[in-house]
């Protein structure tokens, strides 16, 4: 038999697809969106990879390195919030099942919802949303979302709650050791948000997960004698045969996850799982899941042996130097907090807030006699700001619509004023579509509607597409006359006798 490959150093620090998403609580999907997407605006940074096998394969530094980014502030513009992009809409919506994650109804009213505020966090990390319905949400300033204030803790906490439970899922199917652990803390985390729960929905929303939990129970028992945890399976088969057994209706599930807890701490003790060393066994650190145990408070010695406690020091920002400001205005990199951790301080390049010269104006701030756009007239711009531009956009090319002649039907062109050509980046707004001539949709085409011209398409019988868009038909549909009522409409000048008039009138008057 052939022997086979001895690993390289690189591949022998990779981890697949499945063992990723446990690693960093981020399903493998998302994690594929990421390879193919930069998800910051301002930064073009995807997360790299390796293919092979139909697989990704990414390296633990790699990873860690561009989860720790993702938590870092994201840039907005001024006054603005910074967007989600779409494939973490959709990493949180397929989560939550496409519908509320709390009352899992209510699909058309649902948003992204932060649960700590983004006006304080500017954190559009997947771990910091959560799918939730107009019921469960409130709209903030800017557009943004999160919890309702009475239930904001619950819903934090039963974000967790899904997380545990999605990572066992991938510890499965990665086929790594400690899958059992992770979905036994996830009932865990859910007795404890069951105690929690303060309206018939949370409770029912507790149950619904506890139920695919606890259902999952039995699929992670380690087989092989060589999984670490095997032996301490195997001591406690009579309780793991007595949870299986539980029952998991409503009246029941509460018990049921009593015992899950009893059986959790006890196989904890029996496979020598030990309080993380950074989070002190609380499951969270610097507010957000733990990121040294993934939120599960306790590790194998081994793994609590390897965790290095330097990467999550405080340390001043290496951009503002730890004053919490930049250039006069709050610093971009640590959101004026001054300190952060080592970990994320190392995902830091000042050099991307250093000033160079515009690509577009090469720093004389004007372009054709006008300041410069991208720059604002200023001649430059910062270096993650160059990056994102692109100088094909500024450059001048006839205009869509006249096709560089300058008049439309005979008149000065509407959309480049007559000039001919336009920057090439105006050129998607201009949709030639518009100006195609079509049949009016009051008069269909006649010019006329109750034998006067029509108002319209002032009797011409067809617009422009943007134009007929513009018409609302509910405008001409006939009301009774707000003058005379119906009431002796013969004497009525208004409706000329024939006790109705055109909605649009009848709004004027």
């Amino acid at each position: 038999m052939k022997a086979a490959k001895p690993l390289s150093t690189k591949e022998a620090d990779e981890l697949n697809e499945f063992q990723a998403a446990s690693h960093v609580g981020l399903s493998p999907k998302l994690l594929r969106w990421f390879v193919s997407y930069a998800p910051k605006p301002d930064s073009d940074r995807k997360l790299k990879a390796r293919k092979a096998d139909g697989r990704l394969y990414i390296r633990r530094a790699e990873l860690d390195g561009f989860n720790d980014w993702l938590k870092l502030p994201w840039p907005s513009k001024a006054g603005a919030r910074p967007p989600v992009p779409e494939g973490i809409k959709q990493e949180i919506r397929e989560e939550a099942g496409g519908v509320c994650a709390i009352c899992h109804v209510n699909a058309d009213s649902c948003e992204a919802a932060h649960i700590t505020p983004v006006s304080k966090s500017k954190n559009n990390h997947p771990e910091n949303l959560i799918w939730l319905c107009a019921n469960h949400h409130t709209k903030f300033d800017k557009n943004s979302y999160g919890p309702k204030p009475e239930s904001a803790k619950f819903v934090g906490a039963f974000k967790q709650a899904m997380t545990y439970y999605r990572r066992a899922l991938w510890e499965l199917q990665a086929e790594i050791t400690g899958s059992l652990f992770t979905v036994l803390k996830a009932c865990e985390s859910l007795n404890a948000q069951l105690t929690a729960a303060s309206t018939p929905e949370e409770v029912a929303a507790v149950a619904k997960l506890a139920k695919g939990a606890l259902g999952q129970v039995s699929k992670m028992a380690p087989t092989s004698k060589a999984d670490p945890d095997y032996a301490a399976f195997e001591a406690m088969k009579p309780q793991f045969v007595a949870l299986a057994k539980s029952k998991t209706t409503a009246k029941h599930i509460g018990t049921t996850l009593n015992l899950a807890v009893a059986v959790k701490a006890e196989y904890a003790r029996r496979a020598g799982y030990v309080n993380c060393p950074l989070c002190k066994g609380k499951g969270h650190y610097n507010h957000e899941d733990c990121p040294a145990c993934g939120g599960e408070a306790e590790l194998t010695e081994s793994e609590a042996q390897a965790v290095d406690l330097e990467r999550y020091a405080s340390v001043p920002c290496p951009l503002c130097d730890g004053s919490g400001t930049f250039e006069g205005d709050q610093c971009p990199a640590c959101s004026g907090e001054r300190m952060m951790e080592r970990r994320y301080a190392d995902q830091v390049d000042v050099g991307d807030w250093a000033e160079v010269d515009c690509p577009v104006c090469e720093g004389t701030g004007n372009l054709r006699g006008e300041p410069c756009h991208p720059c604002a007239g200023e001649g430059q711009v910062e270096r993650r700001q160059r990056d994102r531009i692109d100088v094909r956009d500024y450059a001048l090319v006839d205009c869509p619509l006249c096709e560089g002649t300058g008049t439309f039907r005979g008149e000065e062109c509407p959309e480049c004023r007559g000039d001919r050509q336009m920057e090439r980046r105006f050129t998607e707004r201009v949709d030639v579509r518009d100006y195609r001539r079509v049949a009016c949709p009051i008069c269909t085409g006649s010019g006329e509607w109750h034998d006067r011209p029509c108002r319209a398409c002032g009797g011409e019988g067809e617009l422009d597409q943007a134009q007929a868009d513009q018409v609302d038909s509910r405008d001409y549909k006939m009301v009774k006359c707000p003058i005379c009522r119906g009431h002796e409409p013969e004497f009525c000048r208004t409706c000329g006798g024939e006790s109705e008039v055109p909605r649009f009138v009848a709004d004027e008057l």
